[in-house]
């Protein structure tokens, strides 16, 4: 459906984006995640018209549309700033969209109802957008982008400065509208939650180069490299050379001998091991099992439907484990954390 390929942007002597490519199939909800910096939104304006590319093809639909102005290409686009016209009454700011692709004016006063009707806004339509909420905003952006029914749908960081309630909120608004429409939506964001929870696939760029690009299970549980494994989600980190006993895959981490889920890993190989904090289970008594190591608390976060320890080895390598709410655990209590070793990433 859209065909990203050798995408190449440079700013001056500074490449933005470096020979990147990817397809986004009919249907898809795909997602560009990375730090700021990483070329996301290059890409986005790039596929958009907005950024010319230095080399590389864009299409949509089997077109090559790399050279085509904006308004050529069947695009809808909502930004993180909604650029709704403040003088304008959203129904208004939908038609507008719909003007400029020639549509008429009964063809648009249709559209623009079931465009209203589509975010849960049929008696918005006179007002103008300073009377309405954030959310709100977002999601008569979203209304005029959907209204002529484009072949893709780009989303620019579309949640980015809601607050964690509304954000959660309009993210699952969001994902619900896609799915309901169909539309192949591109959406940019440096929020794992949002890529996480509501794609189809996601592509993770770092320095203008893609470093995976998978399901978001596939992106957590079997991230390809140290890049991914540390911006995915959190994890505690253990470096040291394989070696093999009984049979068996072992890293030695200072006293700590970790197992590994692969027997077959080859030995004297430098490895960076991750574990995911909800893998590791916290005991206040010793049960003599593999991977398990003692340690103190230094922190303890409460954060509703779960708790986020923090716990200090010996050697002062710190350690994340998830817990149930409100646990009895104090500050400065000994516990001993353990994980299996199927529960291990190894990079």
């Amino acid at each position: 459906m859209l065909e990203v390929e050798n995408l190449t942007k440079y700013y001056g002597d500074l490449c933005a984006v470096n020979d990147l490519s990817f397809r986004v199939e009919e249907g898809e909800l795909v997602t560009l995640l990375g730090p700021s910096g990483c070329g996301k939104s290059t890409t986005l304006h790039s596929i958009a018209g907005l950024v010319e590319p230095t080399e590389g093809h864009i299409r949509l639909r089997e077109k090559d549309v790399t050279d085509l102005p904006p308004e050529k290409r069947n695009i809808g686009m909502a930004f993180q700033s909604t650029a709704l016209f403040p003088h304008m009454t959203v129904r208004e700011n939908i038609a507008y969209g719909l003007q400029m692709h020639g549509n008429t004016s009964d063809d648009i006063e249709t559209r623009v109802d079931e465009s209203l009707d589509l975010v849960d806004m049929p008696d918005h339509g006179d007002h103008k957008p300073g009377e309405l909420s954030g959310g709100q905003q977002q999601r008569v952006s979203l209304a005029r982008a959907l209204a002529y029914e484009p072949d893709i749908l780009l989303l620019d960081e579309p949640l980015t400065g809601l607050d964690r309630v509304l954000r959660e909120e309009m993210r699952g608004w969001l994902n619900r509208i896609q799915r309901e429409v169909g539309v192949t939506t591109l959406y940019v964001t440096h929020d794992q939650e949002d890529a996480l929870s509501m794609s189809d696939r996601v592509i993770v760029l770092d320095d203008g180069h893609d470093q995976q690009i998978g399901s978001p299970e596939r992106i957590y549980e079997s991230p390809a490299n140290p890049f991914v494994a540390e911006f995915i989600g959190k994890s505690t980190q253990f470096d040291g050379t394989v070696t093999h006993e009984d049979g068996r895959a072992v890293v030695y981490n200072d006293s700590k001998a970790i197992t590994l889920p692969d027997s077959a890993i080859e030995g004297d190989k430098s490895v960076s091991l991750y574990v995911r904090p909800e893998d590791i289970k916290v005991h206040s008594e010793p049960t003599d099992s593999e991977n398990e190591f003692s340690g103190t608390v230094r922190s303890i976060a409460n954060l509703g439907n779960r708790a986020e320890i923090t716990v200090e080895f010996e050697d002062g390598l710190t350690a994340l484990a998830h817990t149930t709410r409100f646990p009895d655990i104090t500050v400065g209590d000994k516990v001993f954390l353990r994980f299996p070793a199927d529960r291990v990433i190894v990079l």
